[in-house]
């Protein structure tokens, strides 16, 4: 497995260590502006674990939410919701892979205020990767930066 610091490190994104739910993960954290965004400014954490245990709907979903609120916890941009929103891109590893996490990975849609709860899944035996299947209507704006961004990290992996 590729160092996720490092990787982090050489595009320049501050990186470091929390641990959600009992599982030791990497944050990523981004702070990005763009006129094409309306002039807002979404601060992105990306949250990598690796489990050995199986991971099923209650795992992720679970997961996911833990990243979420870290991210809105650890927030050092602008207010939410003024001109800000924050993105919690939750990338969870495993072996064991179930079923009804994939179809939660690439179906959740959570809504929340000026935020974005992604999980995404990495099958590391079959070296697949489950994600939104399809682009919320909230927020569509941001959907091709962070597809982007979880292109760029899996290719690394």
């Amino acid at each position: 497995m590729a160092d996720l610091k490092q990787i982090l490190s050489n595009e320049n994104i501050y990186s470091g260590q929390v641990n959600i739910n009992g599982i030791n993960c990497t944050v990523g954290y981004i702070k990005k502006f763009k006129w094409s965004w309306f002039a807002t400014q979404l601060n992105t954490f990306i949250i990598i674990g690796e489990t050995d245990q199986p991971v099923n709907r209650a795992v992720i979903e679970n997961f996911s939410a833990t990243c979420l609120n870290y991210a809105l916890a650890n927030n050092k941009g602008w207010p939410r919701g003024l001109q800000s929103g924050v993105g919690s891109i939750a990338v969870l590893m495993g072996n064991k892979i179930e079923g009804d996490a994939i179809y939660f990975a690439e179906n959740a849609s959570k809504k929340h205020w000026s935020a974005f709860e992604i999980p995404v899944l990495l099958d590391l035996e079959k070296r697949l990767v489950y994600k939104y299947k399809s682009t919320p209507i909230w927020g569509t704006i941001y959907f091709s930066y962070f597809t982007q961004t979880i292109n760029w990290l899996v290719s690394k992996l």
